[in-house]
């Protein structure tokens, strides 16, 4: 690109944010849209939804061509300010109910947030690309479902309540809504927003004459309201719609209740805590939504770190287990977030300058590289300089991409420190997808020499193996498959433990490892030996790696059977010829120590694997197939100590898995080698026999 081609993108990006969108004619609206001339009509041109069109009143007037002639030649009455007034309110209430912006500029008002007289509610930039995500379910007639990721306040939470209170006042009638959120306070602040509203609503618009409308007190309760509108002494109901708000710390006011709208505020914060959870509750109000069109649910918060309920929902979405559509609004698109430039040709020079730079070990881009980022992600020249501006108030890129994130991974910040490079992470989550086989392997026995023979892979949906691949018979590859183990504990609550499968064939024509199958969940450590050695078996008689700090300890989860394991991994060795052994030391030599099986994670050697592990994610050294490993990635984190681990809920125990097993992939491992071809040949992946 030249300076030119930016200067002329950016007047593009300036005119799509600033003056692109005009509610009244139509223009820079959501949604597909056709003219509509009427040359006698208020505004002669409207650029409208395309379900307006179909409006069997407006086909007539397009016919007739005029109000005039429509009122004189099809209504059979006299053109007079009169008729032409009563036209224009029934072509005015239908386009208010096809077209949202065209509404809530006409009859909505708003409390601007610097203070001052209500205000029409024009769209800006960035609540028009929430209202298209909204409308596109709509139009498309499925039921509304969003999980709204915050940057910081620009009204996202003023444009779901408005375009709820659209739906109850122009499309449904007994369509009650709930606002829930983590305090009394903000749920009253939302519910304002609707109040406010009606304090301006034209009740013709109801088909009621001339009336202040207001909420009263819904069967007496304190929570939930309804529109009326009268004498206080003689209230009458406006319309079957009731709102109600709750809280999170006190949801009694939620049961019972007979939703069609839900607002979840500021879900990131609702913290879990003994007997309450958040998403025991949402489920609890959720559950009896009905999937029908116009039902709607929108999650909405700001980012409160990684591994809460708000993060776990909205890493759903994004891999599309949710029903909710995930929506991130990034500071760029947030008008209010610009500084102008006083020489566009100065500082589309500068941004080219910055284009190349490269990436630092802190898991963000360096500083000129990511402007350039940032012009690639949209973001126009005033946008940039007001970060750039900003930048300067915060001691590092981190605290700033907290501040003001450009993406839902740098909204996500934790405060501990990363290991890993967050952008590469999000390369490596490319590769990833459900496995194409989940069963178990079985051989004639549970343990013991027999549990090696005769090996079958069982599909079966209930088991905890994944398979991405199954191994390859048509070729004899030695140092192939990598199996790697990591031993956590039998109990429901406790780590998980975990057997991963690294195929090393790509490495001999200079490709990259690949994770193929997985075993999680929780075992007898007696019994996830012998499956480990049953998966190392079926998969090419594999390296079989096994982590072995807890097996050479004292087990406590068996402690009252006096059982103990510290023989375990020697069982094994007796019957399995390829387990991993870490060398002795020159005394254990001199003395004649036996071998020490299985790879042992200490203050020497997880520095060596965890550092190995960095430099393998920022160069994508492996092919990663399970998401849940890269969430690990992401949720890992240097401590105040100097120590390594996951952050407070979260685990680590598929990553040990991958740091050790590259480690000895790369490190110990010679190449892979073809030592034999086979006739036979394995077709359509089907389960094997091993």
């Amino acid at each position: 690109m030249t300076v030119q081609d930016l200067i002329v993108e950016n007047h593009r990006r300036m005119q799509e944010m600033y003056s692109g969108f005009n509610p009244l004619t139509g223009e820079g609206a959501p949604l597909e849209r056709q003219w509509l001339h009427i040359p006698d009509f208020t505004i002669p041109k409207q650029f409208v939804p395309l379900d307006m069109l179909k409006n069997k009143l407006i086909r007539l007037i397009i016919e007739a061509g005029t109000l005039q002639k429509f009122i004189e030649n099809e209504l059979d009455q006299e053109y007079t300010p009169e008729t032409k007034d009563r036209l224009i309110k029934e072509l005015c209430l239908i386009r208010s109910r096809c077209d949202f912006c065209f509404w809530a500029y006409m009859f909505v008002k708003i409390k601007p947030k610097a203070g001052g007289d209500m205000i029409r509610f024009r769209l800006r930039h960035e609540q028009r690309i929430l209202l298209t995500e909204l409308e596109k379910m709509r139009f498309a007639g499925l039921p509304i479902r969003i999980i709204l990721l915050k940057a910081r306040q620009w009204g996202g939470s003023t444009l779901v309540q408005i375009y709820m209170a659209w739906i109850q006042l122009m499309h449904k009638t007994g369509w009650y809504s709930n606002i829930v959120a983590q305090t009394l306070s903000t749920s009253r602040t939302i519910k304002a927003m609707y109040s406010k509203l009606l304090e301006n609503y034209p009740s013709w618009l109801l088909d009621i004459p001339n009336q202040q409308l207001e909420f009263s007190p819904y069967e007496g309760s304190s929570s939930a309201s309804i529109i009326t509108y009268g004498k206080a002494t003689n209230k009458t109901i406006a319309r079957d719609t009731v709102i109600n708000i709750a809280t999170y710390e006190n949801p009694n006011a939620t049961r019972g209740t007979d939703n069609a709208l839900i607002h979840y505020s500021e879900v990131a914060i609702w913290s879990e805590t003994l007997g309450k959870k958040p998403e025991d509750l949402i489920r609890s109000i959720s559950g009896g939504l009905l999937e029908v069109p116009l039902t709607m649910e929108v999650m909405e918060s700001t980012a409160n770190g990684t591994g809460n309920y708000f993060h776990r929902e909205w890493e759903r979405a994004k891999r599309g287990e949710s029903n909710r559509t995930p929506v991130f609004i990034p500071w760029y698109f947030i008008e209010q977030d610009s500084i102008p430039v006083q020489n566009e040709n100065d500082f589309a020079s500068w941004l080219l300058e910055n284009k190349n730079n490269d990436a630092n070990p802190e898991g963000f881009l360096d500083p000129g590289k990511y402007y350039w980022y940032l012009w690639e992600q949209g973001a126009t020249f005033a946008g940039i300089n007001w970060y750039r501006t900003k930048r300067k108030g915060f001691a590092d890129h981190a605290d700033m991409a907290s501040e003001a994130p450009s993406n839902d991974i740098e909204a996500f910040k934790h405060s501990g420190k990363r290991v890993f490079d967050i952008y590469r992470i999000e390369d490596l989550k490319k590769n990833t997808r459900p496995p194409r086989f989940i069963g178990d392997i079985q051989g004639q026995a549970t343990i013991g020499k027999k549990a090696l023979l005769q090996l079958k892979f069982k599909q079966d949906k209930q088991g905890i193996l994944q398979i991405w691949e199954l191994p390859e018979t048509d070729i004899q590859v030695r140092h192939r498959y990598l199996v790697t183990v990591d031993v956590g504990g039998r109990s429901r609550g406790s780590d998980y433990s975990v057997i991963s499968v690294i195929d090393r064939f790509p490495m001999l024509l200079g490709g990259k490892p690949e994770i193929v199958a997985q075993w999680r969940g929780h075992i007898d450590h007696y019994l996830l030996a012998w499956k480990a050695a049953q998966i190392a078996q079926f998969y090419g008689k594999a390296l079989l790696v096994i982590e072995s700090n807890t097996l050479e300890t004292k087990d406590k989860e068996r402690d009252t059977d006096g059982d103990h394991t510290e023989f375990i991994l020697n069982q094994i060795a007796d019957v399995y010829d390829n387990l991993y052994a870490r060398s002795n030391s020159e005394t254990d030599i001199r003395e004649g120590k036996p071998r020490k099986w299985g790879f042992h994670t200490n203050t020497a050697t997880k520095p060596l694997i965890i550092d190995h592990l960095v430099t393998c994610v920022r160069n994508a050294a492996w092919i990663e197939r399970d998401i849940n490993a890269t969430d690990e990635l992401g949720f890992y984190e240097k401590k105040d100590n100097g120590s390594y681990g996951a952050i407070s809920g979260q685990h680590d125990d598929i990553l040990m898995t991958r740091a050790i097993g590259l480690y000895i992939c790369y490190r110990e491992m010679e190449l892979p080698k073809i030592i034999e071809n086979k006739t036979k040949k394995r077709t359509n992946n089907k389960p094997l026999t091993a």
